[in-house]
This record gives C-alpha cells, sequence and structure tokens, in this order.
C-alpha cells in the first residue's frame, strides 16, 4: 500500500470502531498440560528421548518488553515424574553463531544477558511465593525466590547448540519447592527468553507478562497430567485459543468489508484502488481458508490453526487501514 494512504490511515485510525484484535486477549491465562512418565530422559540437551517425542509442545511466545518488533519463536515441553519436573526448550535461532554465552558462574545477574531462558514457577497458587531459574546454552544456572539470589533449587541444566537452534534440557527436584507434581495439580508456570543474538536483546514469553518478567500474577498454568497416551489436551487447549482469537478476527475482517462496501472503492482514485486490491483479495481468502478449516472432519492440527489464525489477523490490520482510508476520502470528498 502506498505511504500516503498508511500516513492517513495513521492519522484517523485512533478514532476507529472496527475491532482489529493483535494477539492474545488481555487477562487470558495459558494453560499446559505435562504429561506423568516413567523413564526420565537424560540430561545432555539434545532433547532425543523418548519422552520428548511424546510430550506436548507450547510455543507462540510474544513480546514482553520493548525491543525488535519481530522475535524468534521459542517451545517448551514439560514432563515430570515422582521426583523430578522435566523440561526441554527449544531457541530458534537463524543465526547461531552469534549466540551470547559469557557467563560461567553460578547465581550471576548478568546471566540474564547473555542468551538464555528463564523459567518461573509458583507451587501454591493462594501463596506469593515464587522462584525463578534461569540458564544460558552453556548449562550455567542461575536460581532465586523471587529476587532473592541465596535461594537454591536442586537441577540440572545442559544447553547444546544445533544449526537453527539451540537447546536446553533441565532436570529440577521437587523437593526444591517444597511441592510434589501430583495429577490434578496446578502450579503458576512460565517460560520466557532473553535473545541477545539479534543485536538488540529480544525479551519473550509463552505467557504475556506485559513487562518485567517477575509478574506472577500474568503467569501461565501448568498443569499435571496423567500418564502419556489418548487425547492430546495440551494440543487441544492451544487450538482453542487460536481458534477464540478466529472468532475475533472474522468479525474484524467482516466489519471491515462491510464498510468498504458501504463507502465504495470508487472513492479512491484507480491507482490507488490497484494498491489496495491484492489486500482485499487475501482478505477473502483468509475467510475461505478458515471456512475449509472449519469444515475438516480430521483431528485438529496446531499448524493449521496457527497459519489460519495468522492470515486473518493480518487481513483484520489491513482491512481496516483500507476502510478508514476510504471513508477519510469520503470525507474530503463531501467538503
Amino acid at each position: 500500500m502506498v505511504m500516503r494512504l498508511i500516513l492517513i490511515a495513521c492519522v484517523v485510525a485512533p478514532c476507529s470502531t472496527i475491532a482489529v484484535v493483535q494477539g492474545a486477549e488481555l487477562g487470558e491465562t495459558r494453560v499446559y498440560e505435562c504429561m506423568r512418565m516413567t523413564t526420565p530422559p537424560v540430561i545432555d540437551g539434545k532433547l532425543t528421548d523418548a519422552c520428548w517425542q511424546e510430550a506436548s509442545k507450547s510455543s507462540q511466545f510474544v513480546r514482553v518488553i520493548k525491543g525488535p518488533a519481530a522475535i524468534q519463536q521459542t517451545e517448551f515441553q514439560v514432563a515430570y515424574d515422582d521426583a523430578w519436573l522435566y523440561l526441554g526448550v527449544t531457541c530458534l535461532e537463524p543465526n547461531p553463531k552469534a549466540i551470547q554465552a559469557t557467563v560461567r558462574s553460578r547465581d550471576v545477574s548478568s546471566l540474564m544477558g547473555d542468551d538464555a531462558v528463564e523459567m518461573f514457577f509458583r507451587p501454591d497458587l493462594n501463596a506469593p511465593d515464587y522462584y525463578q531459574l534461569s540458564a544460558n546454552s552453556l548449562g550455567t544456572r542461575y536460581d532465586g525466590k523471587a529476587f532473592d539470589a541465596s535461594w537454591n533449587a536442586e537441577w540440572q541444566a545442559v544447553g547444546s547448540v544445533g544449526e537453527d537452534a539451540w537447546y536446553l534440557e533441565c532436570a529440577i527436584s521437587f523437593d526444591s519447592f517444597g511441592h510434589f507434581g501430583v495429577p490434578g495439580a496446578v502450579w503458576g508456570f512460565n517460560v520466557n527468553r532473553d535473545r541477545a543474538a539479534g543485536g538488540d536483546t529480544e525479551w519473550s514469553g509463552w505467557s504475556d507478562t506485559m513487562g518485567g518478567f517477575h509478574a506472577p500474577e500474568r503467569f501461565g498454568q501448568l498443569i499435571f497430567g496423567g500418564e502419556a497416551g489418548g487425547v492430546d489436551r495440551a494440543m487441544i487447549i492451544e487450538c482453542a485459543r487460536y481458534a477464540k482469537e478466529s472468532i475475533r478476527l472474522e468479525r474484524a475482517v467482516r466489519d471491515g468489508l462491510r464498510l468498504i462496501n458501504e463507502s465504495g472503492l470508487e472513492a479512491l482514485d484507480p491507482k490507488d484502488r490497484g494498491e489496495v486490491q491484492p489486500a482485499l483479495d487475501a482478505a477473502e481468502k483468509s475467510l475461505e481458508q478458515l471456512r475449509a478449516l472449519l469444515a475438516q472432519s480430521t483431528a485438529l492440527d496446531l499448524e493449521d490453526w496457527r497459519r489460519v489464525t495468522g492470515g486473518l489477523r493480518e487481513a483484520a490490520d489491513d482491512i481496516g487501514e483500507i476502510a478508514w482510508v476510504i471513508k477519510f476520502a469520503v470525507l474530503l470528498a463531501d467538503d
């Protein structure tokens, strides 16, 4: 779309009544159900053990502190047994040679200046206590009770670097928290990432804390499930988040298209009509893709929901902008 159209839209958009939704609903709680397993993984940072082939993956990290608009995605998996909680984290990284890994001493806060993963646990949702465990790709650890670094957990962390990602594998003793994972238990939980490899640091998180990571009231929830197998409820939960968002985005796209049809593309000069037409076609295509996905009788596919919802989000942004450009053009013509 031409720059002048974008500038016009930016001027009038604050008055818009078109509900273009970006990202997850504020206050929405993310949920991950971890599985109980019988054979623990070997903590070597490779994530090749059988439990990681069975455990559900969760991703869709969001930028939680101001920084680069785009983020490199992160995904994690969680499993547990009678004594230990296990986490496997994959940090996608297109430039692994730029990964920063300088801190080698435990409980040094500058660890979070490296490329690092920060994990937060709140075992009792009715109590204020929460715990932070962090590690870089070298497996160097930092742990604390809230901001108190004198607290230490009993845990292991091993990292490894691949061609397009770096990995972290952890085993954390339940004794560290004084609480144990039993089926049905629910903990406050979050996974955050400090990415230094891109130059300007990216701070992202699984549950959006909308600022600093130490925000236990905005943690997601870790649900302790039963043995692996059967229905993948964690995947259903993730698909449901996208499905819920798609309802709002579909409404935004349809409202925008309706406003455009009512105002008429003829309000724009021929050159501008040609430039906005691809966005209109893409919006219609996004609605078609949603209809096709809803018509499927096959099992839920998380990647399909990600793709379709992403298309709707982009279409909602573009259509909302075009609608207000046209409305502004109509107002100018009336004058």
